[in-house]
């Protein structure tokens, strides 16, 4: 099984673009083709830890959807993958190419700083992005082409924070160490503008240069602090643990090389508060998706892939609702109007509330556990419940 080694190293994969070909329909045929722009991490750290795994989400899901039908005409995704290495220059840069070069009018950015760079180009084009990991800063009425397939972090920190202040009372002060980066930046924005509603105090805030992997000295800074609860990622947590610290730790992501890598008996009670393609609690049709990738790619079930397979359902039922693939303003309003039945369940935009504009997708809420050896659910909200109790955090 192929593991995520990016904790130890940068791994630098260098791939040709490929054009979807599992996912071509073909003119000759009938079959009329939706171009879908992805810009995602294909090189180095963000690729290896991620990227190129979602990539290959995408391509199955394409496999999977097949042929679909808009207005009496058939369909079928054509992605095309651009790697935009995480950044903002390369989020203007695939962007523009998806534009001007592909004819797009549907793309998806990976990465806030990639999105929030391609947000103008979109914005100005009547082109619709779904920008994946993005900040709040980036959605609202006067930006209403750019909207979010994945989970939101506005809508799971408190749930986070609900599980623990029922079931931690003891915990109290909490500290972020977190990359610095505008996708780090938007998971701790989150948990410093949720925390006080939850009588929870910051007590520090670690920011760490894109790439570090040597997170020793920020693990002894925050273990001289010793906070109850500390936000961050597993290559600062392996360090903490390893000087004594003995705090709850929680991330938005889960992979069974994380405790590998750490020690499973390390991250006993480390919680995990967005959706992970794990547990006893996953659908079937989800379980059985990842066994196949893991099968065809040697990709290990992870958050990203399971945000670009489910994206990329929804996108097809709103199309298909919709009544066409080019019309963005139509697009648009059947996202904000209508339901959609997913592997998940029935899933709806919403987001008025806290941006102004229903561009997020909201998604069934969870609060796993690592117990032993086990990806554990403890506590959960349904996606309106969730959603409710973030409009009256952020109020």
């Amino acid at each position: 099984m192929k593991r995520w080694h990016s904790v130890v190293a940068v791994v630098i994969l260098s791939l040709a673009l490929i054009h979807g070909a599992a996912c071509k329909g073909g003119e000759e045929t009938g079959v009329k083709e939706v171009k879908y722009g992805v810009a995602l991490p294909l090189t180095g750290i963000y690729g290896a830890a991620g990227g190129v795994a979602a990539k290959h989400a995408c391509e199955l899901a394409c496999e999977k959807i097949g042929e679909f039908t808009v207005a009496g005409e058939t369909y079928r995704w054509r992605p095309i993958f651009e790697d935009n290495k995480w950044t903002g220059a390369g989020g203007v840069a695939t962007a523009t190419k998806f534009i001007n070069e592909d004819g797009v009018k549907i793309m998806r950015q990976s990465g806030c700083d990639a999105a929030g760079a391609a947000q103008t180009v979109c914005e100005q084009s009547g082109v619709l992005m779904d920008a994946v990991t993005a900040s709040i800063e980036l959605f609202g009425p006067d930006k209403p082409y750019t909207f979010q397939t994945s989970p939101s972090y506005l809508v799971d920190t408190p749930v986070l924070f609900e599980y623990m202040t029922m079931t931690y009372p003891e915990v109290k002060t909490v500290a972020i160490a977190l990359d610095d980066t505008a996708f780090g930046h938007s998971i701790g924005q989150a948990v410093i503008d949720a925390a006080p509603y939850f009588g929870l105090e910051v007590v520090a805030e670690e920011w760490i240069p894109s790439g570090t992997v040597e997170r020793y000295p920020v693990a002894t800074k925050l273990v001289d602090i010793n906070p109850d609860l500390i936000i961050c990622d597993v290559i600062t947590f392996k360090p903490m643990r390893e000087m004594g610290y003995e705090g709850r730790t929680a991330f938005i992501g889960w992979a069974e090389s994380y405790g590998e890598h750490v020690g499973y008996e390390n991250y006993q009670g480390a919680m995990i508060y967005q959706v992970n393609p794990h547990g006893a609690d996953l659908p079937q049709e989800v379980r059985d998706f990842f066994v196949e990738l893991e099968e065809r790619y040697g990709d290990e079930p992870m958050h990203g892939p399971y945000n670009m397979a489910t994206g990329l359902f929804v996108m097809t039922e709103v199309l298909k609702k919709a009544g066409t693939v080019d019309d963005v303003d139509r697009i648009l309003e059947t996202m904000h109007t209508e339901t959609f039945d997913t592997w998940l369940g029935p899933m709806r935009f919403s987001g008025e509330e806290l941006i102004g504009i229903n561009n997020i997708l909201l998604w069934p809420t969870a609060v796993h556990e690592i117990r032993d050896h086990e990806y554990v659910l403890v506590f959960e909200m349904s996606a309106a419940e969730a959603y409710k109790l973030a409009a009256e955090v952020y109020e």
